[in-house]
């Protein structure tokens, strides 16, 4: 994905934690979209500086703000960053799914068949 915000590429996971710092400050200064924040991801307002180092933190408030189409709107307003960059911040600071190396022993289910019809009856 190759998305911009303030002229520049979302190349990685920098960029994205970049686009996800300042959504979170555009949140945090406004008492409104804090409270709101506050209430729905339960955190404490004491507990917000410690936890905006993890990189699953930033990840769930740009997760948070995707959910909120006026929020989005008011960010693309005043931070000129356009939701399909913060879609693309959110690829990046996605965690890879974890792949199972293939064991021969292992058995691999079918996906089950389903009833074929004759549509010409």
């Amino acid at each position: 994905m190759s998305e911009t915000f303030q002229g520049r590429t979302i190349a990685g996971r920098g960029d994205a934690e970049s686009v996800a710092i300042q959504v979170l400050n555009f949140i945090v200064a406004d008492v409104d979209r804090i409270i709101q924040f506050l209430n729905v991801t339960g955190l404490q307002p004491e507990t917000i500086r410690t936890s905006a180092t993890s990189s699953h933190f930033l990840l769930g408030v740009l997760e948070y703000v995707a959910k909120d189409d006026e929020l989005l709107k008011a960010i693309n307003e005043e931070l000129k960053i356009r939701p399909a960059a913060i879609l693309a911040a959110i690829v990046h600071l996605s965690p890879e799914p974890e792949m199972k190396p293939f064991d021969k022993d292992d058995k691999i289910d079918a996906a089950p068949q389903l009833p074929r019809r004759n549509l010409f009856h």
